[in-house]
């Protein structure tokens, strides 16, 4: 296993503009100490070729790898136009993921009506769930293709808030029926409503895992997840990918990452 940070990790500090994307990159090499980095949509500040370009090359000269891009999408909007829109955001990140190379795209399978990070007052009152399930399974089908005609995996992260993929069976209820080898799991620790069960039962699907913390102690492990038995979950299983830390905990997240890295560092061999 490999150790990893989301720039979700920072967001207040970025959304403050108390850091930027290349600032956060020089800090997870150089203080640290990382392996990797998870780059999400939210936080770049441009994605034209020259930008990507130098971005690209600082994480070179960093000695880090990409563990994953993660694009913010909803494939659950309560309209055919909303969701092409969001089709055609998912392929561009497609697109930006291959210029950096990466492997991995995270992506979500969405929520029946808006986002979590949307506002709109036209929202339907009485919205068809499983008619948008179906909906969600067109778009993510029309991405794999894309995705396979461009060599990226495409993860979907499951995600408890009201959305679509909540449990184990959700997920593998997605896999089914999308059936393409190029949509896998971005499993993460904190998002299934059947806990602990649910992570072992997806482990073997899954390319790149966010490690959730909440709320940590002194120590730097997490006062509602029980780390010592999500990795013996993994080490069983045998996941040797990228471990992506995705902090949302009060505590200002200068004083508490570097704690959580300490604190992962004792699993990850």
């Amino acid at each position: 296993m490999k150790l990893g940070c989301s720039s979700w990790s920072f967001h207040r500090l970025f959304e403050e503009g108390k850091i930027d994307q290349r600032r956060w990159i020089e800090k997870c090499a150089d203080e640290l100490l990382l392996d990797g980095i998870e780059l999400l949509d939210f936080h770049f500040p441009s994605t034209n070729d020259t930008e990507i370009k130098r971005i690209k090359k600082l994480i070179v000269n960093k000695g880090l790898t990409i563990s994953c891009i993660s694009v913010s999408n909803n494939f659950g909007a309560p309209t055919e136009r909303a969701r092409q829109k969001e089709v055609e955001k998912v392929k561009k990140w497609i697109q930006i993921a291959q210029k950096y190379g990466a492997s991995i795209l995270r992506i979500f399978a969405g929520w029946p009506g808006l986002a979590p990070w949307e506002t709109n007052s036209s929202e339907p009152d009485k919205i068809d769930k499983e008619k948008l399930w179906c909906e969600m399974i067109t778009c993510i089908k029309e991405c794999a293709k894309y995705a396979e005609n461009t060599g990226i995996i495409l993860a979907i992260e499951n995600h408890n808030h009201k959305g679509f993929v909540k449990t184990a069976d959700e997920v593998f209820r997605i896999m089914k029926e999308v059936n393409s080898d190029w949509v896998k799991l971005n499993l993460d620790t904190g998002g299934y409503q059947d806990g602990y069960s649910a992570i072992e039962k997806t482990v073997n699907i899954s390319v790149h895992i966010h490690a959730k913390f909440f709320n940590i102690n002194k120590e730097g492990s997490d006062q509602i997840l029980d780390y010592n038995r999500i990795f013996n979950i993994l080490n069983e299983k045998k996941y040797r990918g990228f471990i992506s830390i995705e902090y949302e905990g009060k505590e200002r997240e200068e004083l508490a990452i570097p704690r959580i890295v300490k604190f992962l560092r004792q699993f990850i061999k």
